[in-house]
């Protein structure tokens, strides 16, 4: 029998898992441990991937009873989350992004919490992760970004008058360029040299090339989402204009070879 999940909606309904992860369960529940472990060692590509969904509910159920079987999963559960967030180490391994970092500290550390939290009684927070893993994730990514920011008080640094519209010229220049392009981003060389580049950027430039690798939005129509605009507490106009600047500059300074 698959567990349920414990945590309640506002009108007192349990919370449950998807039906192809209840599944899933199902099937991974008649395995040994030993099977159990190596089928959750395969990659995503693997037809029988073990999802994170059910990854979790075995490394929580393990946790207090079986751990033989609860130290491998957490390893291998570990390492999924840290493939969801920002590498610390810049390619090449000669510099350390401290804002990235600060991300994986904040997010790995608040899980292992919830997990010990949960080992001693139930954390209901972790049954979301049971729902829907890298949305939680996300979630806890979204968190630490935004009290990286507050708490190094970057707003006082980054002030800026933006008031003035961006020359033709930077609109033109920076106009279909995205430094993040698969085609180039995927060569080592060119990681190394957009780097560089984005080193010599003003501190707010920086801060949003940094958010917009991350893969998050200028802004959204969702309230609940984190954006770079809500992050950096300056208007959509600002970081839109600022963007734009920093791609002006960064194609130029990639063109000319650094």
């Amino acid at each position: 029998m698959i567990i349920p999940l414990q945590k309640q909606t506002e009108g007192g309904k349990l919370y449950t898992r998807i039906p192809e992860i209840e599944a899933r369960l199902t099937e991974l529940v008649t395995l040994t441990d030993e099977n159990l472990i190596q089928l959750c060692k395969q990659s995503n590509t693997h037809p029988q991937y073990v999802p994170s969904e059910c990854l979790l509910y075995f490394v929580r159920r393990s946790a207090l009873t079986n751990q033989t079987l609860f130290d491998p999963l957490f390893r291998i559960l570990s390492e999924r989350i840290f493939r969801k967030l920002p590498r610390s180490a810049n390619p090449g391994g000669s510099s350390v992004s401290m804002l990235n970092s600060d991300i994986q500290e904040s997010v790995f550390d608040r899980f292992v919490e919830m997990l010990m939290l949960d080992k001693a009684g139930y954390d209901a927070r972790l049954d979301m992760f049971e729902i829907r893993f890298d949305k939680a994730v996300l979630s806890l990514k979204n968190d630490a970004l935004q009290k990286s920011y507050r708490s190094e008080k970057r707003n006082t640094e980054l002030e800026y008058d933006d008031s003035e519209d961006i020359t033709s010229e930077v609109e033109t220049a920076s106009e279909g360029f995205n430094p993040f392009e698969q085609t180039d981003f995927n060569h080592f060389h060119y990681r190394r040299e957009l780097d560089a580049a984005i080193e010599t950027l003003p501190d707010l430039q920086k801060r949003i090339i940094e958010m917009i690798r991350l893969d998050f939005p200028i802004d959204s129509i969702d309230p609940q989402e984190m954006t770079i605009s809500k992050a950096l507490n300056k208007s959509e106009k600002t970081i839109h204009n600022q963007k734009n600047r920093a791609f002006a500059r960064l194609k130029k300074l990639l063109e000319g070879g650094i």
